[in-house]
């Protein structure tokens, strides 16, 4: 029985590292702010959120696998524009995202172990250490040190959330509760939307990974690939489900609100639940920074390798050329730049990120649609009729929310 077990998670790889991508801001700040904010109820928007995005990133690992190639080559076959669409949005929203992300970790980080750096240089310290550990190039090392930090969070999260269910918030006696229809809210709702579980073009890394993997003559067959992305999705699921909980468990109805800072927000975050015992607040402190530590790192892998694979695919004299590195480099200045002038407004940083990934999903999850119910897809490997039923009822969910975000803009539906 052991043995099974272990062979079924041995085979977990590229869909585990998005996993871990995804576990980060949409996790812990947005989770725990939907639910501090809204209460409950807002687990219905996450989990429809999960579930109407589910076909799209099960296309690009399915592509990938039949294929034999990244849906970045499937993009170039659709045509020059889909590539050049993915690579603007990329360059757009890579900076906002992995600035995000450091700042958080790199709050966390300085909070937990009291030092006295300031945001920036603990950004720095975040970013520095991740690039000594992917420049190891080791890939089994860092399959094993994102499975390490997964499980770790997987205890971490579930524990606290059952310490926290019948804690009691003391209710502020001026509480009310904020109205998510409202232009505030519904901005926040898109917000979150838009980066649950994961913006839809980060299938695109998960593509790259499989490729790798592949690429080092590790067997992962079809089998295997639905394994690893159906539990890795699944867990991302719950784990924003519970996120959701331990917000409303600790805050909702306290009358604390999400402020800009990152700093303001992981001490009153870590404040909270000190009041509970000092052993809480290492618990939740080890929860969030095991979840935007792999959230960083991955992030930090993945943005340089579907920019080489990009270049290569746009620019054929570059085929045989490497500019990871190079790449990797430009990511972490433009992170650093974006933190020095914009790192003390988190909250702005954050809405700025999810609401460009939500307003590209529509167009993204159609290229994967695209990819696998063209005549090149054999049909005998498309998903099941309902998987296709799915897609449909998501796209017209993401078009109907991206026209709704524009009327928003605009004030014309209020």
């Amino acid at each position: 029985m052991l043995k099974k077990i272990r062979d079924k998670l041995s085979v977990l790889g590229p869909s585990l590292l998005w996993a871990s991508a995804a576990i980060g801001v949409s996790h812990i700040v947005q989770s725990t702010r939907a639910g501090a904010t809204y209460g409950y109820i807002l687990i219905i928007a996450v989990l429809l959120a999960n579930i109407l995005k589910y076909p799209f990133f099960e296309f690009a690992t399915r592509y990938t696998v039949v294929k034999n190639e990244t849906v970045l080559d499937g993009y170039k076959r659709i045509g020059d524009w889909a590539l050049y669409l993915y690579l603007i949005l990329t360059i757009l929203t890579m900076f906002t995202i992995q600035a995000s992300v450091t700042i958080v970790t790199a709050a966390i980080f300085r909070n937990w172990l009291d030092l006295e750096l300031n945001l920036f240089f603990s950004s720095f310290a975040v970013l520095v250490a991740c690039f000594l550990i992917l420049r190891l190039n080791n890939r089994a090392f860092f399959n094993k040190l994102i499975k390490f930090l997964i499980l770790l969070l997987i205890i971490s999260t579930i524990v606290s959330a059952f310490v926290t269910q019948n804690i009691g918030v003391v209710e502020s006696p001026n509480f009310i509760s904020p109205d998510i229809l409202s232009y505030a809210g519904l901005t926040f709702l898109i917000a979150l939307i838009g980066w649950m579980p994961s913006p839809i073009d980060l299938s695109a890394w998960s593509s790259v990974w499989i490729m790798e993997k592949r690429e080092e003559n590790v067997d992962f067959s079809f089998k295997q690939n639905n394994f690893d992305f159906n539990f890795s999705y699944i867990l991302t699921a719950l784990l924003a489900v519970v996120f959701v909980i331990l917000g409303a468990n600790v805050f909702y109805g306290s009358g604390e609100e999400f402020v800009p800072s990152a700093t303001v927000f992981v001490e009153n975050l870590t404040e909270l639940y000190a009041s509970l015992g000092t052993w809480s607040r290492d618990l939740i402190l080890i929860t969030a920074f095991t979840a935007m530590f792999s959230t960083t790192i991955t992030c930090l892998d993945a943005f340089p390798r579907v920019l080489n694979k990009c270049t290569k695919l746009l620019y054929p004299s570059f085929k045989k050329e490497d500019f990871t590195n190079t790449f990797l480099t430009l990511v972490i200045i433009g992170t650093m730049l974006t933190i020095f002038f914009l790192g003390q407004k988190m909250k702005r940083l954050v809405d700025i990120a999810t609401i460009l990934s939500f307003l590209t999903s529509p167009f993204l999850a159609y290229l994967n649609y695209r990819l696998i119910y063209s005549p090149n897809f054999p049909k005998k490997l498309q998903p099941h009729k309902l998987i296709r039923l799915l897609a449909k009822f998501g796209l017209f969910f993401l078009v109907v929310f991206f026209v709704i975000f524009i009327l928003n803009i605009f004030r014309l539906i209020y």
